[in-house]
Order: C-alpha cells, then sequence, then structure tokens
C-alpha cells in the first residue's frame, strides 16, 4: 500500500499546472489595447495558462473579462493623466495584487500601466515581465517636458522587461530609435481581430435608418473616442469642401468622450450639424462598419489603428493619417489613402477620390478585406504571444512546464 501512495505523490507532483499570468491595463474601456488585452487573455488554452486582469474599475472591459470567467483585481487609483498621488498608490495597489497571485508572467500594456506593472512586478520578483507597446504616451505635438520624461520613464522600465512586444514595425522603430529596450527585447506581433466575427449579414438600411442616415447617403464612418487627438474637428472642417462635390455625404463618429459638445458646436458654426451623426458609445461596431462606404482613421498618433483592421475585413476602403503604425496596416494607394495628421484639404481629397469612383472603392476594399484576412487575425496574434510566454518560461523556469512547448 505503501509504495502505490508514493507512486501517486510522485505522479502529482509531475502533473503539469498552469502558469498564472497577470495582465495590466490602466483604462477599461473599449479601445485598441483594451480589445487587444481581452483577446490576449482570452485566446490562451486556460489548462495551461490561468489568467487574470488588473485595470481602473468600473468599465466596459472589466464586464467582458468577468463575463470570459477572467478574475478581475480592481486598480482604485489608476487615472490616465499624469498624478503623482494617485500614481503612488496605483503602484502599491498592484504590488499587493501580485505578491499575493504569485505570478510566473506579468504582462502589462500602455504606457503607465506598463510602467507602474514593470515596477511592480519587478519589485516582486515576477520571473517573467512582457510588456506590449501599443503606442506610447508622447508624440511630436507634446511638450518637450512630458517627452522627455515619458521617455526617461519608457526607458527605465524597458530594463525591467524580459520581452517588449511592439504591435508594429514603425512603433518598434520608433522605441529603438529613443534608446527604449534594446533590439533583443523586442518581437513584432500584430493586433488582431476575431475576424469571424465581421463576417455577418447586416440589414444596412434599417440600421442607417435608426441614425436618420439616407440609403442613398454616402457615409464616412470614424469610429474612435470622442477625446483630444483622434482628428474629429479634422474631419469636421473637411466636410464643406466634401459637401461641395457630395452634396448627400455623411460623418458618422461612433464613439463617446468629452469631446462631444465642443464637435457639436464646432459642426453648427460651419453649418454642417445636419450632415454629422453622432452614435454614443457602441459594441455592435462590425455592424456598424457595414453601414460605412468608408472608413476614416486621422488621429495624431495610433500604435497600429485597430479600427482600421475592423473596417478592412468587412471590404471597407480606408483614409487614415501617415502616423505611428498605421502604415504597417494600410497600403497607401492600394487598400486606402495616407494623408497627413490636421489636414482637412488632404482629407477631404482622399475621401472623394473614392466617393466619386465606385469601382475604386470596391478594389480597395476587397485588396485590404484580404491583406487584414492573411496577416492580421487574433488567432495568429495570440499564437505568437504564446511562443513569448513559453520560450521565456524555458529560460526563466526551465522545470515548470514538463513536456515540449505549446508555442513551437
Amino acid at each position: 500500500m505503501c509504495w502505490l501512495i508514493r507512486i501517486i505523490v510522485c505522479n502529482l507532483g509531475t502533473m503539469e499546472k498552469p502558469a498564472r499570468v497577470l495582465h495590466i491595463h490602466v483604462m477599461p474601456v473599449i479601445s485598441g489595447s483594451g480589445i487587444n488585452t481581452y483577446l490576449s487573455m482570452v485566446g490562451v488554452d486556460r489548462a495551461r495558462y490561468e489568467v487574470e486582469f488588473a485595470c481602473g474599475p468600473d468599465g466596459p472591459l472589466n464586464d467582458m473579462a468577468m463575463d470570459a470567467g477572467i478574475a478581475f483585481h480592481p486598480v482604485r487609483n489608476f487615472v490616465q493623466p499624469i498624478s503623482p498621488f494617485n500614481d503612488f498608490r496605483a503602484l502599491r495597489q498592484l504590488i499587493r495584487i501580485i505578491r499575493r497571485g504569485k505570478y510566473q508572467i506579468v504582462h502589462t500594456h500602455n504606457s503607465k500601466g506598463g510602467i507602474l506593472g514593470r515596477i511592480a512586478a519587478w519589485w516582486c520578483r515576477v520571473p517573467v515581465i512582457i510588456h506590449t507597446i501599443h503606442g506610447f504616451a508622447f508624440h511630436d505635438s507634446e511638450t518637450a517636458f512630458r517627452k522627455r520624461l515619458f521617455i526617461f520613464l519608457e526607458r527605465r522600465a524597458a530594463k525591467m522587461a524580459d520581452k517588449l512586444i511592439a504591435i508594429s514595425q514603425p512603433l518598434q522603430d520608433w522605441g529603438l530609435r529613443l534608446g527604449i529596450g534594446k533590439p533583443a527585447q523586442y518581437t513584432k506581433i500584430y493586433s488582431g481581430i476575431e475576424i469571424e466575427k465581421f463576417r455577418i449579414d447586416v440589414d444596412v438600411r434599417a440600421l442607417r435608418q435608426q441614425f436618420g442616415i439616407g440609403a442613398h447617403d454616402f457615409v464616412i464612418g470614424l469610429v474612435a473616442k470622442l477625446w483630444d487627438g483622434k482628428g474629429h474637428i479634422t474631419a469636421i472642417d473637411s466636410l464643406p469642401q466634401i459637401l461641395a462635390k457630395v452634396p448627400h455625404a455623411k460623418l458618422v463618429f461612433v464613439g463617446e468622450g468629452y469631446l462631444r459638445p465642443a464637435l457639436e458646436a464646432h459642426a453648427a458654426k460651419l453649418g454642417v450639424e445636419q450632415h454629422v451623426v453622432f452614435t454614443g458609445f457602441r459594441t455592435d461596431i462590425a455592424e456598424l462598419n457595414a453601414m460605412f462606404d468608408l472608413s476614416i482613421l486621422i488621429s495624431d498618433f495610433e500604435g497600429m489603428g485597430r479600427v482600421l483592421l475592423e473596417a478592412m475585413v468587412m471590404g471597407k476602403p480606408v483614409v487614415a493619417t501617415n502616423v505611428g503604425g498605421i502604415p504597417d496596416v494600410v497600403v497607401d494607394g492600394k487598400t486606402g489613402y495616407l494623408v497627413a495628421p490636421g489636414d482637412p484639404p488632404a482629407l477631404a481629397e482622399a475621401v472623394l477620390k473614392l466617393a466619386l469612383d465606385p469601382q475604386l472603392r470596391s478594389s480597395m476594399g476587397a485588396a485590404g478585406q484580404q491583406r487584414i484576412t492573411e496577416q492580421f487575425s487574433a488567432a495568429t496574434m495570440v499564437r505568437k504571444i504564446v511562443e513569448v510566454y513559453e520560450e521565456q518560461i524555458r529560460l526563466k523556469l526551465p522545470n515548470f512546464f514538463p513536456g515540449p512547448s505549446l508555442g513551437r
């Protein structure tokens, strides 16, 4: 009987246990980085990875995670702007969460979540620290002080990470030019989308009627939070030039945010308020994309521009700014057009090329759909992230997983 107990105990000791992974994200909103984080959590093998989530409280991203069975840890002092008091308290909260969780991997996202999360994980001696760069908290229009501060912090935090995942090649190149991390730390993994969720049938006429849009109106969609830096004013400023040649054009803003009153006032000032539609916060992005004739994303900066993937996979041509990682997604002149940020005439000219040429819209939409289907699926993204996890666990915890790596 004793020998049988010994065999059972030995076998139990060698059974594979899941690696505990904590993802850290600051704002609980539905955004490009938020959906990337969500898909990174739900797409892994739950038998091999036990995933948990730390984020600011009270938001739809947290609800999505909990609905998917992911344990959620609120970080109540996570706020978007720099706030020494709140940031220090958030750091303390993260340290408590990580100490209790005894994670093998901490995977951070965004600048503030990445900086505070990596400090907390390093302080708690987490074996594997991964950071995904969705973008940096600075761009060329930032004040010199803020830019220098975040570059300094990103350089220091990079030293605490084992791997840095850049969601586009331009983003990786930019980080290296600024001395953020070393080349060996970087790996490029495109942010993916659940392609199958965008293969749907939509009653476009009925959906347009909900927003007072006619069946023959030319619809320009912009899916982005109503925040500074997303180009909403530029879009409104381009409308008079567009309406001069396409009088039935409608500009549809999908999202919510503090800029809405100012945007409504600006549209009224230009006399185009009847051509601007605000949908508010929506989760039915695929359905809304179906009613667009083209999609625009004209931010001052984007790490990649996830909403472009969602439009292109549905066969929509796009117009986007030539910034950040967007050129990694949009092939200028083939799947859409790239323009400079803050340039209403250039935006209007690009939109008009597509509005006045249905055959061009069709060909660009088809080329974009093929590109996204082949290169930007969520399954491909998750597989590559798991490969990073497996590689680092083999290096840092060589005896943690018995048997072959799932990432190979």
